[in-house]
C-alpha cells in the first residue's frame, strides 16, 4: 500500500482555507449585527427625546399642568412605556412625584368587574418618590412602564395623581399637595 502525500496536503490546505473564510464571514456578520444594534439604540434615544419635547411643547401651548395619554392599548403579557408630563406653573422651584391608583375594570363583554383582584392584572413600574425638581415654567416627563398579565383582558380605568412639594421628600407627606390629576384607560386585548 502506497499513500499519496500530495493529495493529503491539498486536503489540509483546503480545510485551512475553509476555516479562514468561515472566520472572516463570522467576523463580518458580528460587525454588522453590532453596528445595527448601535444604530437602533441611538434611534431609540432620539425618538424618546423627540417624544419628550413634543409632550412638553403641547403642555406649554395648552397650559396643562399634567399630560398623559388618555388611552393606552396593550396586548396580554406585554408591556409598554408611557410618559407622564409635568410642568411647574408655580412661581418657585418645586419637587414633583406621581401616584397611580386603580378605579375600575370593564370586562370584554361590557360588564363591570368588581373583584378585588381586577386592578392587579395591570402593573405599573415607576418611581413613587417625589424627586423631580422643576424650576418655574420648567417641565419634564416621568417614565411609566405598564405591564399586562397574561390573564388580563378588558378596559381598566386608572388615575394618576401628581404631588407637588416645596422640598425633596421621600413620599408625599403633609407638606405636599395634590398638584393635578388625570384619569386614563388601559385597554388590554
Amino acid at each position: 500500500m502506497r499513500f499519496d502525500k500530495k493529495a493529503s496536503l491539498e486536503l489540509s490546505i483546503q480545510a485551512i482555507i475553509i476555516v479562514v473564510i468561515a472566520f472572516v464571514v463570522l467576523g463580518l456578520g458580528l460587525g454588522f449585527v453590532k453596528n445595527t444594534f448601535k444604530d437602533i439604540g441611538s434611534t431609540t434615544k432620539e425618538v424618546q427625546t423627540k417624544i419628550k419635547e413634543q409632550i412638553l411643547e403641547d403642555m406649554r401651548v395648552s397650559g396643562k399642568k399634567l399630560s398623559i395619554t388618555s388611552q393606552v392599548a396593550l396586548e396580554r403579557g406585554n408591556q409598554i412605556i408611557e410618559n407622564v408630563g409635568v410642568v411647574n406653573t408655580g412661581l418657585g422651584e418645586r419637587a414633583f412625584g406621581i401616584q397611580i391608583s386603580f378605579i375600575k375594570k370593564q370586562q370584554p363583554d361590557g360588564t363591570e368587574d368588581t373583584s378585588e383582584a381586577a386592578g392587579e392584572e395591570i402593573t405599573f413600574f415607576y418611581s413613587n418618590l417625589v424627586d423631580k425638581r422643576l424650576a418655574p415654567t420648567a417641565g419634564d416627563v416621568i417614565p411609566l412602564t405598564i405591564t399586562a398579565s397574561s390573564s388580563a383582558a378588558g378596559n381598566y380605568l386608572y388615575k394618576v395623581e401628581v404631588y407637588s412639594c416645596p422640598a425633596v421628600t421621600i413620599v408625599p407627606g403633609p407638606e405636599c399637595e395634590l398638584y393635578d390629576t388625570r384619569s386614563f384607560f388601559v385597554r388590554v386585548s
